[in-house]
């Protein structure tokens, strides 16, 4: 029996918040985390489980940055115009180039901050949009005020169109291929320090090897060959406490989990 990770409500909120954001902001862009690894195994996922793949509370988005650019054209950029969405349609800034909305879980409603600040926080969660960029202009903080949070192996994603298009909410979306997606999951999880990222990421690298519309060998062939080291840190990271425990939340034995993420080695 699968379990999700994070209520319902929350992940609910923040799919359908995904889906208005992706119809309202400029392209290119890419959706990274949690939602990129959901469009790319729910369908699969849901075929073995009959119910969709586990939901995130955060939206992680991607953006190129052209290093040639001047400040102008910075801020004339998509990453720049994302801002620009963001704040419209009531995010906040929340840290660097991460923006928030504070919605009230009885009724759904978007909190301003002086009306969260009268909401006791059982009844309140975070809604957050990460924009990340693949290169770190020069200038960035020039531009924007400042230090970009940037990923570097999303640089080969946007260089070489290793991408797929999804269609979310009636707006198609361009998300990584699952081997992309998976190296930057590697990568991730072992520089985690919070508990359920860590266990999320652990569900999301199971899913992207065994659920991805492509094939089991054309995913972990080229994370092997191409990031050898990530592959290493990351299945060190999945301990035996967090494979028991992503195992349950996907619904698999522990056997079942740690034959298909031993691959990777």
């Amino acid at each position: 029996m699968t379990e999700e990770i994070y209520d319902t409500m929350e992940t609910g909120s923040a799919l359908g918040a995904l889906r208005d954001v992706a119809g309202r902001l400029p392209g290119p862009f890419v959706v990274l985390g949690g939602w990129g690894v959901y469009l790319t195994v729910t369908n699969s996922y849901s075929r073995e489980h009959g119910v969709p793949y586990i939901g995130s509370r955060d939206i992680d988005l991607g953006f190129h940055i052209d290093l040639a650019a001047d400040l102008d054209m910075l801020r004339a950029s998509p990453f720049s115009r994302a801002i620009d969405v963001a704040r419209s349609i009531g995010y906040v800034p929340y840290g660097s180039f991460r923006y928030c909305r504070m919605i009230r879980k009885g009724t759904g409603e978007t909190l301003t901050e002086e009306e969260a600040r009268r909401v006791p926080l059982y009844d309140l969660f975070y809604l957050f949009i990460d924009l990340m960029v693949d290169r770190v202009h020069p200038r960035h903080a020039d531009a924007f005020g400042a230090k970009a949070i940037d990923e570097p192996i999303l640089a080969r994603v946007f260089d070489e169109e290793i991408w797929k298009r999804v269609e979310v909410g009636g707006t198609t979306v361009l998300v990584p291929r699952p081997h992309m997606l998976l190296a930057m999951k590697l990568k991730a999880i072992s520089g985690r320090q919070k508990d359920d990222k860590v266990l999320k990421d652990a569900c999301d690298i199971y899913a992207l090897i065994w659920h991805s519309t492509e094939g089991f060998g054309d995913v972990l062939e080229p994370v092997r060959r191409e990031y050898p080291s990530e592959c290493r840190a990351g299945l060190a990271a999945v301990t035996d406490e967090v494979a028991s425990r992503a195992a349950g939340h996907l619904g698999v034995d522990i056997e079942t989990y740690r034959d298909v993420v031993r691959r990777l080695g």
